[in-house]
Order: C-alpha cells, then sequence, then structure tokens
C-alpha cells in the first residue's frame, strides 16, 4: 500500500481535526452549560479555520467566505444567543442515574472506534483533502453527537449536540467534496439558524411554565 504524501497544509487540518474529536468528547466531560457552548464555539471554531485553509490550499474563494460566515455566526453570535439563553435556566444539566460522566465518554470514545473502523472498511477513495481521516471524523462527530443528544436531557444540550452533527456533516463537504456549490454551505448555515430558533422558543415556554430546561418536563407541557 503506497503512503498518502501529506504536506504541511495536509498536517496541520490533520492536527485540527484531533482536536475536533478532543472537543467532541470534552462534552462529555462538562455538565455545565455556559462550558458546553464554550465547547460548541471552540469546535466552530475549527471547523472554521479548516474550511479556510481548504479554501486557501485550492484558492476557493466560496469556501473562504464560507469560512468566514461560519466563523462569524457559529463562533460569536450563536454562542452569544446561547448564553443569554442560559441565564434563564439552571446551570448545570443533571445527568441519568445511570450513566455518569466517565461512563458517558467511555460510550463516546468506543462509538468513535465503531466510526473509524467502519470508515475504514468502506471501499471509497481518500477525501479530496484529507487521507482518508476525513469520512471517519465525520461518522464519529455526527456518532458521538447523536449519543451527547441521548444522554443530556436538556433542552439547550441536545441543541448544541445537534450542532455538533450540523458541524460534523459540514466538515465532512468540506473536506470530502470541497467542489460543492457555495449554496450548499449557506443552506447548512441556514438549518441551523431555523433549529436555533424553533429550540429557543421551546427552552422559553419551559422556563416560563417549569423553570427548567429539562426535558422530562416536556411531557408535561403537552396539550
Amino acid at each position: 500500500m503506497t503512503p498518502h504524501p501529506i504536506g504541511l497544509t495536509e498536517a496541520l487540518a490533520g492536527t485540527a481535526v484531533v482536536a475536533l474529536l478532543l472537543t467532541q468528547l470534552a462534552l462529555f466531560r462538562s455538565v455545565v452549560l455556559r462550558e458546553l457552548i464554550s465547547l460548541y464555539a471552540t469546535q466552530s471554531a475549527l471547523v472554521g479555520a479548516i474550511c479556510l485553509t481548504v479554501g486557501i490550499s485550492g484558492r476557493a474563494w466560496d469556501l473562504i467566505v464560507l469560512a468566514v460566515l461560519t466563523l462569524a455566526f457559529k463562533v460569536v453570535l450563536l454562542p452569544a444567543y446561547m448564553r443569554g439563553l442560559a441565564r434563564h435556566v439552571a446551570a448545570r444539566i443533571e445527568l441519568p442515574v445511570r450513566v455518569n460522566v466517565t461512563l458517558s465518554i467511555l460510550m463516546a470514545a468506543a462509538l468513535m472506534g465503531v466510526a473509524m473502523l467502519t470508515s475504514a472498511r468502506l471501499p471509497l477513495p481518500p477525501g479530496a483533502f484529507l487521507p482518508r481521516a476525513d469520512l471517519a471524523a465525520t461518522l464519529s462527530i455526527v456518532f458521538v453527537g447523536f449519543l451527547l443528544a441521548i444522554l443530556r436531557p436538556n433542552a439547550l444540550a441536545q441543541v448544541i449536540a445537534f450542532l455538533t452533527i450540523e458541524n460534523g456533516l459540514f466538515f465532512g463537504t468540506v473536506t470530502l467534496a470541497p467542489g460543492l456549490p457555495f449554496v450548499v454551505g449557506v443552506l447548512l448555515l441556514i438549518d441551523v439558524l431555523v433549529a436555533v430558533v424553533v429550540f429557543a422558543v421551546l427552552v422559553r415556554i419551559m422556563v416560563v411554565r417549569r423553570s427548567s430546561a429539562s426535558v422530562v418536563t416536556l411531557s408535561e407541557l403537552r396539550g
């Protein structure tokens, strides 16, 4: 098997991918909403930096513009808005009784292992930018994002979980198929905006009626 030559740009991007996965795991370490929001902003900054790197290396101005929009929207504006929502709910997230922080991290690491083994066995060519690690990282972020949504019974924490899934899909789009139209990336950002607005309305209703953002109270709000 001929090794894939890696240049400086790909090496830096690969380092950013490792940081991306570590940030995803760190979401399970924190049970404080503000820390989760900060970790999401950090992950979004890494995704934006990767997008900017791909755009500069490929001289793709659409990706450079998309990276700037990502950094402005998902690193600055969106986290600031979510911090405003978090002021009205309890700072700490109540965890399920049988799933503590350590077990959550182990489960997330196991899912990442499954994602890497699965991507290694798929008969697909390497991505256009990173050597095969791009697909594994994409699947890892998506799988772990769903696990975070399951194990954190808090509306804002689940918003962050789904936003990290979007980060994973955006990362996969940029690294696996950087030639996709600019409108695809813009549509992903619009999807994020719609999701956050819907969840924001839900969180405000829950806070007004129950002074809590726990999803357990959703069954009490039916009707």
